[in-house]
């Protein structure tokens, strides 16, 4: 199964020398109809890329490696249909017609996906709204830059006006590089991050040979060097090895945590992207605002619209962020105050709400008292009928003590494994044995089976603690211990029964 595995990459690789090596072979072969095999050959081969694309799009999971599988595809797809029309016109005799320049843009055009899926943000899920939005900002450059070096619009019926090619040439390797140095740079800070990784080393490979092979290309054409056959094979390399990449990768749904150093730097190209975007906008629309106004004008009003749009969207995104994580430590907060199997207050709430109570009562005198709370021969609970039905026990007397409790203010918490405390603010000695007395009924209602106790139901000893001095010098763990006196007394004269200690 290995050796399976590995043979697949290495037999997709094999089909590059051999389609090349087919089609310099029928090329050769055709004589006089050399030009129309070329074409076909070279929109054959992006069209294979295409599918190879798609394939990943499809079986990539949701997120940016899916985006820029299709971003990428979108990207093939103009370009091959640049060669169609390219194909169509050189085999119609129509170069005075407008797919001459239909041609033209299809192949500038053909950046804009790819420098959309390089500045797509480095999020599993990224927002669709900015997406489209650096679309349009995208696409609008584009259409703008090639209206400002053929100073046409494609859709416009005059013709192409006529530029150097020198110039022409040096416009597509500008663009290449920048694509190939923006996919590097991208790389670069997503390389050890999973399928989003492997999706951006494939794109630069491929970028790098599309820009070197063009450049090759681009030179023996314009210096109408003979190559036997090198100059129809250039065009069709990158393409064929883009297909084979993506047809060797196995895309996946795992998704590796981004190294701590390199987050600064995903972070600034995430940043910087829309913003060099608009800049280009603004830029490009100054340029051809003399020889078209109103298109320069509209491209003004869209940066300046997608940039507040995409402002808002941000704002709104971070609030909702904020909103979220308040929720959130605001749920971590309750969880640690929380017992986890009984649902009331956890020892931590508990230690915390004595030293407020403690302060607060050493401030104004109003009084404080402490029950602890432990339930009798619970032990035998657990050896006899097993610890389960013992926590089911423990989850029905937390209930029954908290509603014994007169006051929201006053707290019921789960002390230790078996003992309950509860902290009753602001209560005198009356109250707080009124309150002692409705837990043990409370408990005794709830009727929780227990065979070693008088009429065989689960019973509680409680001690109780009472401060009512101000400016006392007595700490909090003094009123616990008092309260420990108290509920030792009570198990020691019998259980079932309530002892209270007086602190002066």
């Amino acid at each position: 199964m290995m050796q399976a595995v590995q043979r697949k990459p290495l037999l997709w690789m094999t089909l590059v020398p051999a389609y090349l090596l087919l089609q310099a072979c029928m090329t050769a072969l055709a004589s006089s109809h050399a030009e129309a095999v070329s074409y076909l050959f070279c929109t054959l081969a992006p069209a294979l890329a295409l599918l190879a694309c798609c394939r990943c799009a499809w079986l990539s999971a949701p997120g940016v490696a899916r985006n820029g599988w299709a971003l990428l595809a979108a990207a093939v797809l103009l370009w091959t249909s640049g060669m169609a029309l390219s194909a169509w016109q050189d085999m119609s005799d129509l170069v005075a017609s407008r797919a001459t320049y239909f041609s033209d843009f299809a192949y500038f055009m053909y950046g804009a996906p790819i420098l959309l899926a390089i500045s797509s943000v480095g999020e599993q899920r990224p927002s669709r709204t900015l997406q489209w939005l650096d679309a349009v900002q995208i696409l609008l450059a584009g259409y703008l830059a090639y209206t400002a070096i053929f100073n046409v619009s494609p859709f416009d019926r005059r013709s192409a006006a006529p530029i150097p090619i020198e110039l022409l040439v040096v416009t597509y390797h500008v663009e290449n590089l920048v694509l190939a140095s923006c996919a590097s740079l991208r790389l670069l800070a997503h390389r050890a991050d999973g399928e989003q990784g492997r999706f951006y080393l494939l794109l630069t490979s491929f970028l790098w040979c599309y820009g070197i092979c063009a450049g090759i290309h681009n030179y023996l054409t314009l210096h109408a060097i003979e190559s036997a056959g090198l100059a129809e094979l250039l065009p069709v390399l990158p393409f064929l090895l883009l297909a084979a990449l993506a047809l060797t990768t196995v895309p996946g749904r795992e998704e590796t945590r981004i190294p701590r150093p390199r987050q600064q730097l995903t972070l600034l190209i995430d940043n910087f992207s829309p913003i060099f975007f608009t800049a280009s906008l603004l830029g490009l629309g100054f340029v051809i605002m003399r020889e078209h106004f109103y298109l320069a004008a509209t491209a003004l009003f869209v940066a300046l619209a997608v940039h507040a749009l995409r402002s808002a969207t941000l704002q709104s995104r971070y609030m909702q962020s904020e909103n979220d994580l308040r929720a959130a430590l605001d749920k971590l907060e309750k969880l640690s105050l929380t017992d986890g199997l009984t649902g009331i207050a956890n020892r931590r709430c508990f230690d915390q709400t004595l030293q407020l109570e403690w302060q607060r009562n050493n401030r104004n005198g109003t009084g404080l008292a402490l029950l602890i709370i432990d339930i009798d021969f619970f032990k035998s609970i657990n050896d006899e009928l097993g610890h389960p039905y013992g926590d089911t026990c423990l989850v029905k007397i937390a209930a029954a003590l908290q509603s014994a409790l007169p006051r929201a203010s006053d707290l019921v918490a789960r002390y230790g494994g078996v003992e309950f405390a509860a902290i009753l603010p602001a209560t005198g000695q009356p109250g707080a044995l009124a309150v002692a007395q409705k837990m043990q009924e409370a408990i005794a209602a709830a009727a929780v089976h227990h065979a070693p106790t008088r009429g065989g139901k689960v019973t509680a000893s409680i001690g109780l603690a009472l401060s009512t001095v101000s400016g006392s010098a007595h700490a909090p763990e003094q009123l616990l211990a008092a309260a420990d006196q108290a509920l030792y007394r009570a198990k020691h004269n019998g259980r079932n029964r309530i002892e209270q200690e007086l602190m002066e």
